[in-house]
């Protein structure tokens, strides 16, 4: 039905102001019982935080529940009291957490609270993540206000990795140790041209997608350093490595952000609409935006 964690085993790793203030923000709350909210893009690390301040919780010797909002079956599951008072006992459950809460239907978020008031009575702590912008789903009135309010007591927000450029040399080198291990190879790190792509390119799929690249590029390097013939093998940018510049113009930025948020949720007027909240504004000004950038399907 579930996820269940009992132990955490990643490292968080990163130098950025984003990412220490996440983790003064968790150290603030975690000894409190209110729901948290993690708001971020695909990928900037919200499951991880949130194992993060579990595992300092006063909840941190009963296990992490995570439920995945976008497994229709798994909620209809949840939804029932007895099943999770069940998982409770067989698994000493103490934190429960929605994976993607905005994904839920309406129907969905309008049933969930009053289970999760149940469900308090136990001394169960609710952590929830999005990568929409719950705040804007609400005031399209795509987001149930009770759930609203009680989801985002506490909020903690991820930034995505352009927005956190002192995270991508230290991840960098902590997935060229991590796939080192795993492919038995002795990479020792990567060449200045390497590293001054990695920190001009923009980084849509954040760090899963850095985490990827590094991956193909230990596999594939037989020299001491990644080099910049690896990562453009493995960056995939196809159009052309403008990306790879060190600076560029603030309208191409745009128009590739674009591109890339339609690339990942479509044409239809649903995607238009997740294409929007991804990207922090408006309907109309998306619609402005495509005209200008002459941007079609």
């Amino acid at each position: 039905m579930a996820m269940i964690i009992q132990a955490m085993t990643q490292s968080i790793v990163g130098e950025s102001k984003g990412l220490k203030l996440a983790l003064e923000e968790c150290r603030k709350i975690a000894k409190q019982k209110e729901p948290v909210l993690f708001q971020g893009e695909l990928s900037t690390g919200k499951f991880l935080m949130a194992s993060y301040l579990w595992s300092i919780s006063k909840n941190s010797h009963q296990s992490l529940f995570v439920v995945d909002c976008h497994n229709t079956s798994m909620m209809k599951d949840f939804l029932q009291l007895e099943n999770i008072l069940r998982y409770l006992e067989d698994y000493n459950v103490g934190t429960i957490y929605f994976r993607e809460i905005a994904s839920l239907s309406q129907e969905f978020q309008e049933k969930l609270l009053p289970l999760i008031m149940e469900l308090e009575k136990k001394e169960v702590r609710f952590f929830f993540s999005s990568n929409q912008n719950v705040h804007l789903l609400k005031l399209e009135k795509l987001f149930a206000p009770e759930l609203y309010e009680y989801a985002c007591q506490w909020e903690i927000l991820l930034p995505p990795l352009r927005q956190r450029k002192e995270d991508i040399l230290p991840l960098a080198h902590h997935y060229i140790q991590v796939y080192n291990r795993k492919l038995r190879k002795s990479i020792q790190g990567l060449t200045p041209q390497a590293e001054e792509i990695l920190l001009s390119y923009c980084w849509a799929g954040n760090i899963g997608e850095l985490k990827q690249v590094i991956s193909r590029a230990v596999m594939n390097a037989d020299e001491s350093h990644i080099s910049q013939r690896h990562l453009n093998e493995n960056l995939g940018y196809s159009e052309g490595t403008e990306m790879y510049h060190l600076v560029m113009p603030l309208e191409r930025m745009e128009e590739i952000l674009l591109r890339s948020a339609l690339k990942r949720h479509g044409f239809s007027l649903e995607g238009k609409k997740r294409a929007a909240r991804a990207l922090n504004i408006s309907l109309a000004t998306l619609y402005n935006k495509l005209k200008r950038y002459n941007i079609n399907p």
